[in-house]
């Protein structure tokens, strides 16, 4: 690697998956995390991707789940169901206990990006942690018969047709100073197999962001293998949106920014057709991170190719 510093632009999930092999590695890097999932729930501010870091890199994850404190329990959430709240969304008592917190410190006047800093530091974690914006932003889907925040439709699995992805705050919500720090200081940016509609997708649609990174060098590692998603709602996503499904298709939508893009070996057949068509270098490698030493095996493969 050289010792050149690194920015890791991700989401939870695969993204959490990879930052936690590339922090077995090195802690020479940030991570600037979406916050479009970022949601009110029985008043509190939760920021999912944020805290999938946090609690991945900690060892606190549900790994089960995919979100949440392992062995955590729901006692508040049990009792807020019988005094009549939905519990469409499952949050343990630990994980209420650090909602909580980052609210009451938002009241305070402190900003998302030294809230994410100060948990971040109670977690034990040696690396920035950065929220993409400090600024209301949310992804919202637009469906036939109504529009609901990202994390409703996840998480309730909604039927029917994705008609749009609305950033919701895009137009007013400016990125983080500690993001555009790390990305001065870097030389390297990497794209790891996130969502690219509503994980980096969002990260890239605040201000001057595509600028910058087109001036970077920039790695992306494709979140399908074979047409198919390890977990999540994009293949359903890029189907409603009449994108090509595969990762050729993922490769032409971060065409303008990729330097290298990374597939699984299985595709090696699309490794020639997006060269020739996009221009931009492909490799391949194993890109499921089925076990720990997957995810620290992934993230050597692309260290290795960082000069």
């Amino acid at each position: 690697m050289g010792g050149n510093l690194i920015t890791v632009l991700s989401g939870g999930g695969g993204g959490a998956k990879f930052v936690d092999g590339l922090y077995n590695l090195t802690k020479d890097f940030s991570v600037v995390v979406n916050t479009g999932d970022d949601i009110d729930v029985y008043g509190l501010h939760v920021s999912p991707d944020v805290d999938t870091i946090i609690y991945t890199l900690s060892g606190e994850i549900n790994e089960k789940q995919g979100w949440g404190i392992k062995n955590d329990t729901y006692a508040c959430q049990k009792y807020l169901k019988s005094l009549g709240f939905d519990d469409w969304i499952l949050l343990g008592d630990k994980d209420l206990a650090v909602h909580i917190k980052r609210t009451e410190l938002l009241k305070s006047g402190k900003t998302l990006t030294e809230i994410t800093f100060d948990l971040s530091r109670r977690f034990g974690i040696k690396i920035p942690i950065i929220p993409m914006s400090d600024d209301f932003f949310q992804t919202h889907i637009e469906l036939e018969d109504r529009t609901v925040h990202f994390e409703e439709y996840y998480i309730k699995r909604l039927n029917g047709t994705v008609k749009n992805i609305i950033y919701k705050g895009v137009e007013k919500a400016k990125p983080s100073e500690k993001f555009l720090d790390a990305l001065s200081h870097s030389d390297w940016v990497i794209i790891p197999p996130s969502n690219p509609l509503v994980s980096i997708g969002t990260i890239l649609s605040l201000k001057e962001i595509r600028k910058i990174l087109r001036e970077k060098k920039v790695i992306g590692i494709s979140p399908l293998i074979q047409g198919k998603a390890i977990k999540g709602p994009l293949v359903d996503l890029m189907k409603s949106l009449n994108y090509q499904v595969n990762s050729f298709g993922i490769a032409k939508y971060y065409e303008d920014l990729l330097d290298i893009f990374i597939i699984d070996g299985i595709e090696s057949d699309l490794a020639e057709i997006i060269k020739g068509d996009l221009g931009m270098e492909v490799l391949t490698t194993n890109t499921l991170m089925k076990t720990k030493i997957d995810r620290v095996n992934l993230s050597k493969f692309v260290l290795d190719r960082l000069d």
